[in-house]
């Protein structure tokens, strides 16, 4: 059985642990570079420069932010969309947002697993041996085939941000979206920033109810 709550635990888990491998290797390369003249001329081409840029980079794919290990699951992301829904509308039906049916839970499941990867691969790219670090860690997480191949599909796909939009096909899912969207990365950065006012705008959704998501998720 698909479970999104599986997806989201492995990325929360294994996602920084690939990462950690990789600023730490870039690391010890920059400080060979640095220390080592014979090296200088060689390891400060392509190696040495990405080696930099892993260990720079604000957020590679997102580095699945602070926020969203502390909301977890389906549920809580469910829950920070209705709370704003409800601030901004005063009129929420909580079982748009936290659906009982397994086949409708599913589907925003997978919607909102769409939402939280594209949103984390807006501050940055890796290049293909990084890649492959992380998805080595991915492979070995506690999913089934089907998950992990939902999973690394995603990863790979390029950011398609109208494939998202096309997925909220009602304006309760359309800020679950963007709520997933939002905790999942560090909304201050410019890339951030600029990818989520896009969000908000092909999503249709109010600036005041907008407001009211980034409030809830700064109460946590």
């Amino acid at each position: 059985m698909f479970d999104p709550d599986k997806i989201i635990a492995a990325l929360q888990r294994e996602l920084p642990k690939g990462l950690d491998a990789i600023k730490a290797e870039g690391g010890a390369l920059i400080e060979k570079v640095k220390s080592d003249d014979n090296s200088k001329n060689t390891a400060m081409g392509a190696a040495a420069a990405g080696a930099l840029g892993a260990v720079l980079l604000s957020g590679v794919m997102g580095k699945f932010g602070r926020k969203m290990a502390t909301y977890g699951g389906l549920a809580a992301l469910g829950t920070l969309a209705y709370q704003a829904w409800e601030k901004h509308k005063g009129d929420g039906d909580a079982g748009k947002f936290l659906p009982t049916d397994s086949a409708a839970r599913a589907t925003i499941g997978k919607a909102t697993l769409k939402a939280i990867i594209n949103a984390m691969k807006a501050d940055g790219k890796i290049d293909d041996s990084e890649r492959a670090r992380l998805y080595n860690k991915l492979q070995k997480a506690a999913l089934s085939d089907e998950e992990k191949a939902f999973l690394l599909d995603e990863l790979e796909k390029p950011i398609d941000t109208e494939a998202l939009v096309a997925a909220a096909t009602t304006p309760e899912i359309a800020l679950e979206l963007y709520a997933a969207s939002l905790v999942a990365i560090n909304p201050d950065g410019a890339a951030e920033k600029a990818y989520l006012a896009d969000l908000a705008n092909k999503l249709n959704l109010a600036p005041e109810l907008i407001a009211h998501v980034h409030a809830a998720a700064l109460e946590v």
